[in-house]
C-alpha cells in the first residue's frame, strides 16, 4: 500500500496527546527544533494550547483527556512524498491537503456536521507520517451530539469475504488520501513539464536570435497589462451574469410574495398587494373578484422574467470573447504554477463587487476580491478604504451578527416546538406529531371488537412492510415530519454559519485597518430597517436604540435635496418642512412604542402558557447511542407526585440509572426553556421602556401626570400592521385584541409603506453619520426635536392630522 492508515493505542505524555504529537522524539535535522507545526481542518501553525482548545466540546475548561480522543496515523512512502513538490515546503503543504481530504471523507461517512481534529507531520523516521488526534464526540448533521466510540472498520484496511476467499479493502480513509495524493502528484508533474518546455522554448528562441533579446520589457509589460484588463472585464461580466441569475431565482421562488400596485376591482383606485395575499383572500371568499388583479400581477412577473432573461443573453453574447480569453489566461497560469496577476479593477468597481458578494453571502469570492484590493493598494493603484467605507463595513458586520443571532434563536425555537409544529405530509394535509399521538391514543382508547383490532393491526403491519420497501415518506407521516424538521434545522444552521463567517471576515478587515478606526457604522435606509426588524424580537436593546437614533438623525438632517421635501413642496408654498419632519419622527416613535408593547405581551403570554402546562410540554431528548430523537414531558419521567415523602425517597433510591438520566435530561430541557422565556420577557421589557422614553416627548400629560395623550398620529409600516393583525388573531387577552384592533383600523386611513421607503424619502445626497455620538446633531429649534423633557403639545398650523386615533400611553 502506498499509504498506511492505523489506529494507535492510548499513549501520550502527561500533558496530553496533542503535546505528544507536537513534541515527542523531534529530529533536529529534519524537524523544527522546538515543536512541530500543528494544523487542523481550518488553520495552520497552531500552538498546543490552541489545538487543545479546538478539540474541546461545549464549555469544558480542561484540555481533552486521552480517553476522549482517537489517535490515528497516516504513513507515506518516501518516494511518493518526494513527488509531492519541488521542495520541503510544498511537500508539507501537500500532506496537509491529503490529511484534510482523508478527514473530510471520515466526516462524511460519519454523517458529522464537523469532526474536531488536530494533526502534525513527523519526519523522525524513514517514512514520513502524520499523527492525528480526533475528538470522539461530534454533532451530526441533524444537530444531535453523537460519539465515535471507535473508528469504523470500513475506514481502515480490512478483509472482506468474496466468493471463495478474502480480499483486502483499503478503506475510505486511504482511498480519499490516495486520490488526493494522485491529483497533487499529477499537478506537480504537469507543472514541471510546463516549466521545462518554457525553458527549452526560451533557449531555442535565444539561439535563433543571438544578437537580440527574447522580449523587451515593454512587450512583457504590455502583455501583462492586457491580461489584467481581460481578467477585469471577465470578472465584471461574470458578476453581472450572477446577479441577474439571482434576480431570476428570486422572481421564480418568491414572486408570489412580492407586492405590486394594481387596480382594485372592489373599491376602485389602486392597491398594493401580492399574489399570495390575493390567493388567500380568494380562498376565503368564493367570488372571482380577485381574478383581475391576479392576472395583472402574473403579467408583471412574466414581463420582469423576460426582461431579466433578455439582459442575461445580451451580456453573455457581448462578453463571450472576454470570458474565453480569461479562461485561457487562467489555464495558462495554472499549468505553469505562476500566480495570476491582479485584475486592473478600480476602487469603485471593487466596492460594488464586494457589496454584491456580501448581499449573496459569497464569502469566498469576497475574500478573493479582498486579496486583489490589498495587492492593488500596496502597488499604489487604488486608494485605501476611507472612514466612510469602514463605517459601511461596521454596519454590515453588525447586521451579520444580528442575522446569526436570529438564526440561533430560530433554531432553538424550532427545536423546542418541533413536536407541536404542523408539517405538510402530502395530499394537502398538514399535521404535527402531537396530533398524531393524540389520534393514536384516541384510537387505542376507543376499544372496539376483536376483529376491528385485528384489522387495525394487519393494516399497521402492511404499512411497515411498505416502509421497508421504500415508501417510508408516503406512508409514515411521523418519519416524514422528523425528516423535514431535521432538514429545516440543518438549513438554519448553515445560514447561521454563513453569517458568522461573514462577520469574522469583516472583523479581520476592520482589525487590519488604520488606528483611527471609526466606532459607529453608516447604515443605508434598508439596513436601518433590517436592524430594527431583527433587534426587536431578539431583545438587542443597544442595536434597537442605535437604529432609532440613526433614523432620527437621518430625518432631522434632511434638506431640500430629499424626495420628502420635493413631494411636500408640490402640496403648496406654505408647507412647513420642519413640521413634516417632526410629524415623521413623532409618528414613528409612537408606533414603535405600541409595537414594543406587543412584544412584551407576547413574551408574557408565552411564559404564562409554559408555566401553566409545565409538566405536560414535551421536549426533544436524543438517544446517545442511536441519535434518535424522542419527545418526552416531565409527567412521563418524573417521580410520582401524589406519593408521600417516604415513598418518593424510596422511588428515587431504587430508580434505575437509565430512567434517572432520562428524567434529568427532560428536567434540564424544561428549566432551560423557562430560563429562555424569562430572559426574552426581560429583554422585551427593557426595549419597551426605551421605546416609551423615546415616545414620551410627543405626548401631552395631565396636570398630575397620570394620563398621557399622544400629540401626533402613529406612523406604522406595512410589516408592523401585519404583526399587529397576527397578534390580534393569536392573543388570549380580549382587551389587548380590542385595543390593537382600534389601532389597526385607525392606521388603515393612510396608505402603508415599508420602513425602508419611509426613510428613503428623507435621504439626501450627502451621507449623515454622527461622529462617535460625541456631539448632538444640529436640529431645528422650532421643531423641538431633541427635547428630553415632557413637552406640551405643539401642533403646527399646517399639520392636518386629526386627533381621532386611540390613546395608547403606557
Amino acid at each position: 500500500m502506498r499509504i498506511v492508515a492505523s489506529v494507535q493505542s492510548k499513549r501520550g505524555s502527561s500533558r496530553g496527546l496533542v503535546h505528544y504529537i507536537a513534541h515527542s522524539k523531534l529530529d533536529p535535522e529534519r524537524e523544527p527544533p522546538n515543536s512541530r507545526e500543528l494544523f487542523n481542518a481550518f488553520a495552520d501553525q497552531l500552538s498546543v494550547k490552541s489545538a487543545n482548545n479546538s478539540l474541546k466540546i461545549g464549555v469544558a475548561k480542561d484540555r481533552p483527556t486521552n480517553d476522549e480522543l482517537h489517535h490515528l496515523v497516516l504513513s507515506f512512502r518516501d518516494d511518493d512524498y518526494r513527488r509531492l513538490g519541488a521542495n520541503e515546503a510544498r511537500r508539507r503543504k501537500a500532506v496537509k491537503q491529503i490529511v484534510r481530504a482523508a478527514m473530510k471523507s471520515l466526516e462524511g461517512h460519519a454523517n458529522a456536521d464537523r469532526l474536531l481534529w488536530t494533526a502534525a507531520m513527523h519526519r523522525n523516521t524513514a517514512n514520513p507520517h502524520v499523527h492525528i488526534a480526533l475528538q470522539k464526540q461530534y454533532f451530526a448533521n441533524e444537530c444531535e451530539r453523537q460519539a465515535l466510540s471507535r473508528v469504523p472498520r470500513e475506514a481502515l484496511p480490512h478483509y472482506v469475504r468474496r466468493d471463495a476467499g478474502k480480499s483486502l479493502v483499503l478503506g475510505y480513509l486511504i482511498e480519499a488520501a490516495g486520490e488526493k495524493m494522485d491529483t497533487i502528484i499529477l499537478r506537480e508533474s504537469s507543472r514541471r513539464r510546463a516549466e521545462k518546455m518554457i525553458a527549452r522554448s526560451d533557449a531555442a528562441e535565444d539561439r535563433s536570435r543571438p544578437g537580440e533579446s527574447m522580449k523587451t520589457k515593454e512587450e512583457i509589460g504590455g502583455r501583462f497589462a492586457s491580461e489584467r484588463n481581460v481578467l477585469r472585464d471577465a470578472i465584471l461580466a461574470e458578476y453581472e451574469i450572477r446577479r441577474i441569475d439571482s434576480r431570476i431565482d428570486r422572481l421564480l421562488e418568491h414572486g408570489d410574495r412580492m407586492r405590486f400596485t394594481v387596480s382594485d376591482p372592489v373599491r376602485g383606485g389602486k392597491m398594493r398587494v401580492s399574489l399570495r395575499e390575493l390567493e388567500a383572500k380568494s380562498s376565503d371568499t368564493e367570488s372571482d373578484q380577485h381574478a383581475a388583479p391576479s392576472v395583472q400581477i402574473k403579467t408583471i412577473l412574466r414581463k420582469m422574467l423576460a426582461r431579466e432573461d433578455a439582459s442575461r443573453i445580451q451580456i453573455q453574447t457581448d462578453s463571450a470573447g472576454v470570458l474565453e480569453q480569461a479562461d485561457r489566461i487562467r489555464s495558462e497560469y495554472r499549468k505553469t504554477g505562476r500566480k495570476l496577476p491582479p485584475p486592473s479593477l478600480t476602487k469603485e468597481q471593487l466596492d460594488l463587487l464586494q457589496e454584491r458578494c456580501l448581499e449573496g453571502v459569497e464569502m469566498r469570492r469576497f475574500s478573493y476580491l479582498e486579496r486583489v484590493r490589498n495587492e492593488l493598494e500596496r502597488g499604489g493603484e487604488i486608494a485605501p478604504r476611507s472612514k466612510y467605507d469602514l463605517r459601511s463595513i461596521i454596519a454590515e458586520k453588525t447586521i451579520a451578527e444580528l442575522r446569526a443571532h436570529a438564526h440561533e434563536k430560530e433554531h432553538a425555537e424550532l427545536r423546542a416546538k418541533g413536536y407541536y409544529r404542523r408539517t405538510d405530509v402530502g395530499g394537502d394535509r398538514a399535521v404535527s406529531m402531537a396530533e398524531l399521538d393524540r389520534d393514536e391514543k384516541e384510537r387505542d382508547a376507543s376499544g372496539g371488537s376483536f376483529f376491528a383490532k385485528l384489522k387495525d393491526k394487519f393494516v399497521r403491519r402492511s404499512n411497515e412492510t411498505r416502509i421497508r420497501a421504500g415508501e417510508r415518506d408516503s406512508v409514515d407521516p411521523r418519519r416524514l415530519i422528523i425528516s423535514k424538521l431535521g432538514e429545516e434545522l440543518a438549513n438554519i444552521q448553515r445560514g447561521r454559519k454563513l453569517e458568522l463567517s461573514k462577520a469574522k471576515t469583516l472583523e479581520k478587515i476592520l482589525t487590519g485597518s488604520s488606528e483611527d478606526r471609526p466606532t459607529e457604522g453608516h447604515y443605508s435606509p434598508l439596513q436601518l430597517a433590517e436592524v430594527e426588524v431583527l433587534s426587536l424580537p431578539l431583545g438587542q436593546r443597544a442595536e434597537y436604540e442605535s437604529s432609532w437614533q440613526s433614523q432620527r438623525l437621518l430625518v432631522e438632517a434632511a434638506d431640500t435635496d430629499c424626495s420628502a421635501y420635493r413631494r411636500l413642496a408640490k402640496s403648496g408654498p406654505t408647507a412647513d418642512f420642519a413640521a413634516h419632519k417632526l410629524q415623521m419622527i413623532a409618528g414613528r416613535a409612537l408606533a414603535r412604542e405600541i409595537v414594543a408593547d406587543v412584544e412584551v405581551g407576547k413574551a408574557t403570554e408565552d411564559l404564562k402558557v409554559f408555566r401553566d402546562s409545565y409538566r405536560f410540554l414535551r421536549h426533544p431528548v436524543s438517544d446517545p447511542e442511536s441519535g434518535a430523537i424522542t419527545y418526552m414531558c416531565l409527567h412521563d419521567v418524573d417521580l410520582p407526585q401524589s406519593a408521600s415523602l417516604l415513598d418518593r425517597t424510596m422511588h428515587e433510591l431504587f430508580e434505575d440509572r437509565e430512567r434517572r438520566t432520562l428524567r434529568r435530561a427532560v428536567e434540564s430541557q424544561a428549566k432551560e426553556r423557562e430560563k429562555t422565556l424569562k430572559d426574552d420577557l426581560a429583554r422585551a421589557t427593557e426595549i419597551a421602556k426605551s421605546a416609551t422614553r423615546d415616545a414620551s416627548e410627543f405626548k401631552s400629560y395631565s396636570i398630575l401626570g397620570l394620563f398621557a395623550e399622544p400629540s401626533h398620529r402613529p406612523i406604522f409600516t406595512s410589516g408592523e400592521i401585519a404583526m399587529l393583525e397576527l397578534r390580534i388573531a393569536n392573543t388570549r387577552n380580549a382587551s389587548e385584541a380590542s385595543h390593537l384592533q382600534a389601532v389597526v383600523e385607525s392606521a388603515s386611513e393612510t396608505p402603508l409603506r415599508s420602513l425602508t421607503d419611509l426613510l428613503r424619502d428623507f435621504e439626501g445626497s450627502r451621507p449623515v453619520v454622527a461622529e462617535d455620538k460625541k456631539t448632538e446633531p444640529k436640529v431645528h429649534d422650532d421643531a423641538g426635536l431633541r427635547g428630553r423633557e415632557r413637552v406640551p403639545e405643539t401642533r403646527s398650523a399646517h399639520d392636518p392630522t386629526p386627533r381621532t386615533f386611540p390613546e395608547h400611553g403606557r
